[in-house]
């Protein structure tokens, strides 16, 4: 067959043959051009809050993203309608933003709607504390001044989250107690009762020196220092928050402070305050008076020395209010309650009862 009729009998089919390689070609173009993808390229898996942080993805043929920060169930937007060619976003994280280590990061394409791609971190996503440059922050916030652990002379206070009884084996046996309360609650250093016996009164055997604030830290520093709520400014301002005519304490202390130190015990408050003859108040007998005002140094939980008294019985006499000598028939100490008004007071309570402890660092 010659070159002229193989031309002329498969012209056609040659032709046929181009269109279908043109074809092909478009149609591989096309494919290649218009496929879309989107993945998660893996970086740092943790930062501080407030910390900067970088986030990378790989896409293709998408216009535009979102990225959305999870938790659990709970979603936050970082950022909307960004280029999706960028390939990467520097988000500048809040500084309130919660600690947490099961945070992951969605980056997809925006705006969504079903079929749209997205793409997870492929690992959780650490975010730790919150960070604050100083406690002042905290004390903006809060609206009362707040101390870094690391201030000078700083003496931190709570209240035992249990209640007992007058005796508590001696005021080494209250320490004790103290010391076991605020290992257990992760409170470093050494903590001493803020009780009194008859040899020393509460304030004389605290630190004299320093502030008190609050134990349970309101937040923590970037370099792992913690801020304190302030309790008082040194330690005749901690004697006004305790006592009986304070009317600020509930604005000054914490809520779960406040209703902790009106049911507390305290004993002999300052060396001024008497050992014997302590009226008690709350069970509602007349002329009631202890022996003692912090329940025989923290050894007794008994209520009254005798049922059935004698004119012989070889008890402490006490002058009631009208002048009339009467016997000491209770073991008592002094204690905090609420009033009516919602403040809290001091008074005699009997051994029987139970209250928190003051516990203080030295």
């Amino acid at each position: 067959m010659d070159k002229q009729t193989f031309f002329t009998e498969y012209k056609t089919v040659l032709i046929a043959g181009i269109a279908v390689l043109v074809l092909a070609v478009v149609l591989l173009v096309n494919f290649l051009v218009s496929t879309k993808s989107l993945s998660f390229v893996v970086g740092a898996d943790s930062f501080n809050a407030g910390d900067s942080f970088q986030i990378r993805w790989a896409a293709k043929n998408i216009s535009r993203v979102g990225i959305v920060l999870f938790n659990g169930d709970e979603a936050q937007w970082i950022i909307q309608n960004y280029p999706g060619a960028a390939g990467k976003y520097t988000w500048n994280s809040d500084p309130y933003q919660a600690a947490g280590a099961d945070y992951r990061i969605a980056v997809f394409e925006y705006p969504w709607k079903n079929g749209n791609l997205i793409a997870y971190s492929p690992v959780p996503i650490t975010i730790v504390g919150q960070k604050y440059v100083s406690c002042e922050d905290y004390s903006v916030e809060l609206l009362w001044p707040h101390l870094s652990d690391a201030y000078s002379n700083i003496h931190r206070v709570f209240a035992t989250s249990s209640s007992y009884s007058g005796d508590m084996g001696g005021i080494d046996g209250a320490d004790a107690i103290c010391a076991k309360e605020a290992e257990k609650l992760g409170y470093s250093g050494n903590y001493v009762a803020f009780l009194g016996t008859d040899e020393k009164s509460a304030s004389e055997r605290i630190a004299k020196n320093g502030v008190f604030v609050e134990a349970a830290p309101a937040g923590t520093l970037t370099e792992g220092k913690s801020c304190h709520r302030l309790v008082a400014r040194d330690l005749q301002n901690l004697l006004d928050i305790t006592r009986a005519e304070n009317n600020l304490a509930k604005f000054q202390l914490s809520d779960s402070l406040y209703k902790a130190l009106g049911n507390a015990w305290y004993g002999r408050r300052t060396a001024a305050v008497k050992t014997e003859c302590l009226p008690i108040a709350r069970k509602g007998v007349a002329d009631a008076f202890s022996a003692s005002y912090n329940c025989q140094d923290w050894t007794v939980d008994k209520k009254q020395i005798y049922s059935n008294l004698s004119a012989e019985a070889d008890l402490i006499r006490c002058y009631n209010e009208s002048g009339k000598r009467v016997q000491a028939n209770y073991y008592g100490a002094i204690a905090a309650s609420f009033d009516l008004e919602g403040s809290y007071m001091l008074d005699g309570d009997t051994c029987d009862s139970a209250h928190k402890l003051l516990c203080v660092e030295q």
